[in-house]
């Protein structure tokens, strides 16, 4: 079952016609570069792929869940020109990107040391684990672009229903 799944997209825009019966299967882990000249789509596709906009007809399913209304934390993009924060370690770039959902966008006690253990996962899985005390300046621009993913990747912590 492919983890994400697009299905006779289309768009447009007044009327013009933007990306046309676009189909697209992407199994978990794998990864996709989608390649095109100024102009052809590739903005308007990952716009559809993040629930910012809907498609004009067809469907993307993430995980076989229901069509998304709404961008949600489920979904992550890091662009180009990436951004982390300078004066926080590797290891807490990723806590406080995951942070940033909870109400004063801190952990404390119990709740802190399980983000950093997620972190610490995350880091592992893309590679980062080594450097996890560093700050991003002293990274090179590809780990740079690690460390954007692996917020990316860092999914927020359930919260408790009151």
């Amino acid at each position: 079952m492919s983890f994400v799944s697009v299905r006779n997209i289309f768009q447009s825009y007044n009327g013009q016609p933007i990306l046309e019966r676009v189909n697209l299967d992407v199994a978990e882990g794998e990864f996709v570069s989608i390649v095109g000249a100024s102009g052809c789509g590739k903005s308007t596709f990952l716009r559809l792929l993040l629930a910012e906009e809907q498609p004009t007809r067809g469907e993307i399913r993430v995980d076989g869940n229901a069509p998304a209304v709404e961008p949600g934390p489920e979904r992550g993009v890091v662009f180009q020109r990436y951004s982390v924060f300078p004066h926080m370690s590797v290891k807490q770039n990723i806590v406080a990107g995951e942070s940033l959902s909870r109400r004063w966008g801190r952990y404390w006690g119990a709740e802190k040391r399980a983000a950093e253990k997620r972190a610490e996962a995350t880091l592992e899985r893309v590679g980062l684990a080594h450097v996890a005390n560093a700050y991003p300046a002293a990274l090179s621009g590809g780990m740079q672009q690690r460390l954007a993913i692996a917020q990316a990747l860092t999914a927020p912590a359930p919260r408790a229903v009151a």
